[in-house]
């Protein structure tokens, strides 16, 4: 949506490509340093999309640089905290120019009810909140949004299980002989010769394809994942 957003605003997007670093992918911090001097808004997602690998890691000295030097905001995306562990919430009363954005569509399973939030100081909430309706949002979507952060229990269960999960898929990926990136996310990236996307839709099993031979593949059910790595083993 980055990619949407500046396109439709006419505004120069300046992107920091990410390198491989064994089984993780990194990022040239300087570079991502050089560039945001010269920005207006600097925007992370942390962990990364679709890479699934740390970007700052929550780091207090590398986002306060970054935030320091940046012409205007700093938006970090957490989207994946509840996976991850860390976050930079802590440096918004420090730094009122940074912004974090959080989604309610994974850990708390809420994707079909579109509800995010932002955490930063109250004057940029309350810039943000003055282009607000009373229509922005339906009425049970806020509601599901509010009992849902007041009582997230279920997520640390939901949470606990994707990640046992995701061991049994990376573990069978690799045995399989695919390249396989760690993840610190609710997916993995694998590096595939095959179209495993092509294979797999053979058998009503959807994952994302993203060129330069890697997919992105979610991790479902333990049933989920048995499954994909059953059908790709017996096709390979």
């Amino acid at each position: 949506m980055v990619n949407v957003f500046t396109s439709l605003r006419g505004l120069k997007k300046v992107t920091v490509e990410l390198h491989e670093c064994g089984d993780w992918w990194c990022v040239d911090f300087n570079e991502l340093l050089n560039n945001a001097k010269n920005s207006y808004l600097v925007v992370i997602d942390d962990p990364n999309n679709p890479t699934g690998s740390p970007i700052l890691k929550g780091s207090i000295k590398l986002v306060s640089e970054l935030a320091e030097v940046v012409e205007g905001f700093l938006v970090i995306d957490e989207t994946y905290y509840e996976f991850s562990g860390y976050t930079v919430v802590q440096l918004v009363r420090d730094y009122p120019n940074i912004i974090v954005v959080r989604s309610l569509s994974k850990a708390f399973s809420l994707a079909g009810f579109r509800l995010g939030y932002i955490v930063s100081s109250p004057e940029v909430i309350e810039v943000l909140s003055k282009g607000y309706t009373p229509f922005d949002i339906p009425l049970p979507s806020l509601a599901v949004g509010i009992a849902a952060l007041e009582d997230s229990s279920y997520v640390k269960v939901f949470v606990d299980s994707i990640k046992r999960n995701k061991e049994l898929l990376i573990n069978g990926l690799r045995k399989l002989g695919f390249k396989v990136y760690n993840s610190l996310t609710n997916f993995v990236l694998v590096r595939s010769d095959v179209n495993i996307r092509e294979l797999l839709l053979r058998y009503s099993i959807a994952i994302k394809s993203l060129g330069n031979n890697l997919y992105r593949i979610s991790v479902g059910s333990e049933e989920q994942c048995v499954k994909l790595l059953e059908v790709l083993g017996d096709v390979l």
